[in-house]
C-alpha cells in the first residue's frame, strides 16, 4: 500500500488487522459399518437331502461418511482502528468516537475515551462538578457552588447588582455608598474615597458641627471598610503589587481611624465634664 492509502485510511480511522479465523474444511472417512445379515449355511447336524439352515449374523461393511474439521488461519482485513467506530453500517468511514465508559452531565464523547463537558463540570468523564467559587472568584462577597454552577450574594447591608455578581452597600448617603468589586478593580480610587471620608470627620470634629451619634455611626461605617480591606487582602495575594500598596494604605487608614477614635473618645469626656486634657 502506498503512503497516500495509507494516509487516506488514517483519516477514515481505517487500520489494517490480522486476525485469526476458523475455517471449516470437509474430507470423506472410510469406516466399517456393523451390520445384521441372514445367512443361509448347511443345517447341523447335516440332513439326508441337504437342506440349509438360515441364521442372522454381525458382519462388518466399509462404509463412507463426511467429517467437517476446523481448521485456524490468518487473515488481513481492514476495519475501524481502536476506539473508533461506524456512523451506521452502511458507512465507509469510521468517525464516531468509542468512550468505554458514557460521558456524564451532558459531556460529548469527541475522541476515543475523551468526553468534552459542559460549562460547570470537569473530569475524565465529566463526573466532577467544578466549584467556581474557588476556581474562578467571580463574587464580590459570597460565593455559593451548586451542580454544575454557582450564585453571588451579599452581606448583610449590602445588595446584589443586575449583573448578578457585584455588590453595593445599602446607604441613603451617597458617601456611603460603593461597590465592593471596586477593591479589586481600582485601588486608587477607594482608598481616595476613604479618605475623603476620614477628612470629612476630621472636619466635623474640629468644628463641632455634628451630633456624637452621628460621627459614632460615620467612625462605624469607615470601619467596615477597614474591615473589607482586610477581606480582600487574601484575594489579591496573587497581585504581589497591588497587595503591597493596599497594605501601606490599610495602615495609613487605620492609624488614621485610631487617631479619629481617640479624638471622638476625647470629645465624649469634655462634653460629659471638664478634663484637664480637653483642649
Amino acid at each position: 500500500m502506498t503512503v497516500i492509502g495509507r494516509r487516506r485510511l488514517e483519516k477514515r480511522h481505517i487500520c489494517m488487522q490480522q486476525r485469526t479465523v476458523t475455517m471449516p474444511v470437509k474430507r470423506t472417512e472410510v469406516y466399517s459399518r456393523p451390520t445384521w445379515k441372514h445367512m443361509a449355511t448347511p443345517c447341523q447336524p447335516p440332513t439326508y437331502n441337504g437342506q440349509m439352515c438360515t441364521r442372522v449374523q454381525v458382519v462388518h461393511e466399509k462404509a463412507y461418511r463426511d467429517i467437517i474439521d476446523h481448521k485456524t488461519a490468518q487473515q488481513m482485513s481492514y476495519d475501524c482502528c481502536s476506539g473508533w467506530s461506524r456512523e451506521n453500517p452502511r458507512a465507509d468511514a469510521c468517525m464516531k468516537p468509542v468512550c468505554s465508559t458514557r460521558c456524564q452531565n451532558g459531556g460529548n464523547c469527541t475522541a476515543p475515551n475523551t468526553c468534552s463537558c459542559p460549562s460547570g463540570y470537569t473530569g475524565r468523564h465529566c463526573e466532577q462538578d467544578v466549584n467556581e467559587c474557588q476556581t474562578e472568584k467571580p463574587c464580590d462577597q459570597q460565593c455559593v457552588n451548586t451542580q454544575g454552577s454557582y450564585f453571588c450574594r451579599c452581606r448583610q447591608g449590602f445588595v446584589l447588582q443586575a449583573d448578578q455578581q457585584s455588590c453595593k452597600k445599602v446607604s441613603t448617603n451617597a458617601d456611603d455608598a460603593f461597590e465592593a468589586r471596586d477593591l479589586e478593580n481600582d485601588i486608587d480610587d477607594t482608598d481616595a474615597e476613604v479618605v475623603t471620608r476620614l477628612q470629612k470627620i476630621e472636619k466635623s470634629l474640629a468644628n463641632e458641627r455634628v451630633h456624637t451619634n452621628e460621627l459614632q455611626k460615620s467612625l462605624q461605617a469607615t470601619y467596615s471598610v477597614v474591615d473589607t480591606l482586610k477581606s480582600r487582602l487574601s484575594t489579591l495575594e496573587k497581585q504581589a503589587q497591588d497587595v503591597s500598596r493596599l497594605q501601606t494604605n490599610l495602615y495609613k487608614t487605620e492609624s488614621r481611624t485610631n487617631k479619629l477614635e481617640g479624638m471622638l473618645n476625647l470629645l465624649l469626656k469634655c462634653r460629659n465634664g471638664p478634663n484637664a486634657n480637653c483642649p
